[in-house]
């Protein structure tokens, strides 16, 4: 029995769990599965890890299935926030063609931006959980990439070290701050409808979002106002929030360099896209979904789903025309639309069947399935890779835009704008697919490349946590460009130097020139009159 303890003892002190929370924006259920994803991964490690689940809106998200060695702590911040009718406005804005310049769009944004920093303030005033946190002494923290408040919160519970965890591609105010160069050149911002090749107008647009977007972000929008609830609410002394970020020693983001656009990196910029999706996860299908699967006169399955966030039952009534007449043209095909709504659930083709939910991932790794219709988001693209199936996307909002024509760009499914939504631009899109084969081998050699690649998703996130928790500090990662002011890291005050040498070189060259030129003409009128002396002199004699 004491040989036995001794090992148990020995077995612990080699394989120390460390402490680690996970800052979770409960803002939409895609978020809550990524963070629970990442909670999991690192509590099968044997870590001790919370998920600390801040909710903003008072969201009512169902609990995505997470690890039962993840423990939950849920934190409350919204305080009245009428979020049906927010989800209103924002689900009949997604399916329009908005400008950045309309007048929802400008609602949209300050409503979200508005409530997290108002629940930012009351996460600062609730003392029982700024004491636990404190209490729980956690060894690393995780925080997500919408806002700074919780960076704010690892700094005051005196948590030795964190990871800024994005869910997507790197967001750009992310970049900016932890030094890594975004060239405006074939690098566009987040939101931003466009890959690396742009027009001349497009890199003027890319020029601009990369230069106002530090400033309209950090002082306008959120992280200026959400370091003054520090400094009322902590300490009047507590550091600018953006500082604090730019110290951050580790970054990951939830993308693959074989699918995002080839830009600049850092060291400390680490990729676990795909994190947690494999074949072998897959579930045999049940119910309706299998029984279509088996059906030996379906000729194969596409899907059709905008994701979690947007309400498909929103979308206008030509957009339902035109998918449920497209779909209808395909009768050797079954489609399931992920759709909540009464409405088209009696009026639809035979062929398609309209449903609540959807096992996405199961259909997509079945081999009946033959593409997806999708909103473009990051989880989705990531599933379609993960199963080599293409995709056609139609993007709705943020950066899924830009998610789709990259996809597009590297060969992975076509983009249909939402202005190009008609029977006969849908009907060409999964005609080209199913015929075109040159897209299903192009996401069968991205998914080899990627199953290739020498070191999992998984293996990174949790190699990666467990070194930074065991270091603590990663400063000689940390670029000093982060210490640079606008001016210096872009070199401004250089150029002007060097331009006013030239100037002054070339102004003084003009000078030269221009006495020089003087002297010649004075010689040369010298000269002459010298000469005219000469020949009156002459006549007179």
């Amino acid at each position: 029995m004491k040989q036995i303890l001794l090992l148990l003892l020995f077995f612990i002190s080699v394989v120390y769990p460390y402490k680690i929370a996970v800052f979770t924006p409960v803002i939409s259920p895609s978020q809550y599965i990524w963070n629970g994803r990442v909670a999991s991964k690192l509590a099968g490690a044997g870590n001790d890890v919370t998920l600390i689940a801040l909710k903003y809106f008072g969201l009512p998200i169902k609990q995505p299935k997470i690890s039962p060695l993840v423990k939950i702590v849920e934190v409350e911040g919204a305080s009245d926030f009428d979020w049906e009718g927010a989800q209103e406005i924002n689900n009949q804005a997604m399916f329009e063609d908005l400008s950045f310049f309309d007048g929802r769009m400008k609602i949209m944004m300050n409503s979200t931006v508005n409530q997290m920093i108002i629940a930012c303030g009351n996460f600062l005033q609730d003392k029982p959980f700024l004491k636990w946190l404190e209490n729980e002494k956690f060894d690393l923290a995780i925080t997500h990439m919408y806002e700074y408040c919780p960076i704010g919160l690892i700094h005051h519970a005196k948590i030795p070290t964190w990871i800024w965890m994005n869910s997507g591609a790197l967001m750009d105010y992310i970049a900016y701050d932890i030094g890594l160069p975004l060239p405006s050149s074939y690098v566009s911002p987040g939101v931003m409808e466009s890959d690396d090749q742009m027009t001349l107008f497009e890199r003027t647009k890319s020029f601009i979002g990369h230069t106002i977007t530090p400033y309209v972000y950090h002082e306008y929008m959120i992280t200026s106002k959400e370091t003054e609830l520090f400094r009322k609410y902590i300490s009047p002394d507590f550091p600018d929030l953006r500082d604090l970020g730019k110290a951050c020693p580790l970054v990951m983001a939830n993308t693959n360099e074989l699918y995002d656009v080839p830009k600049p990196t850092l060291h400390k910029v680490v990729y676990i896209g795909g994190l947690g999706m494999s074949k072998k996860d897959s579930k045999p299908l049940e119910g309706i979904f299998k029984k279509v699967a088996e059906d030996p006169k379906v000729k194969g399955i596409i899907l059709l789903s905008f994701g979690s966030v947007a309400n498909a039952s929103f979308i206008p009534v030509e957009w339902k025309s035109a998918f449920m007449d497209a779909f209808a043209s395909f009768p050797d095909y079954h489609f399931f639309f992920r759709y909540v709504g009464d409405d088209l659930k009696k009026n639809h083709p035979k062929n398609v069947d309209v449903t609540d939910w959807l096992p996405q991932s199961d259909l997509l790794q079945h081999p009946k399935t033959k593409l997806i219709i999708t909103h473009g988001g990051y989880n989705s693209i990531q599933e379609s890779i993960q199963a080599s199936k293409p995709m056609i996307m139609v993007a709705l909002f943020g950066d899924q835009p830009k998610n789709a024509v990259i996809a597009q760009r590297n060969g992975l499914g076509i983009y249909l704008k939402k202005a190009q939504i008609s029977k006969q631009n849908i009907m060409n899109a999964i005609s080209k697919i199913l015929h075109d084969n040159t897209y299903e081998k192009r996401m069968q050699l991205l998914q080899k490349m990627i199953e290739k690649q020498p070191f999992t998703p998984d293996e990174k996130l949790v190699k990666y946590t467990n070194y930074l928790a065991e270091f603590k500090s990663l400063d000689n990662l940390v670029p000093y460009g982060t210490k640079l002011n606008f001016i210096q890291y872009y070199q401004i005050d250089v150029v002007i130097i060097l331009v006013s040498i030239i100037l002054g070189v070339l102004f003084l060259i003009y000078k030269l020139l221009k006495l020089l030129l003087c002297l010649v003409v004075r010689w040369c009128c010298k000269s002459k009159c010298s000469k005219k002396a000469v020949s009156k002199d002459k006549k007179n004699e």
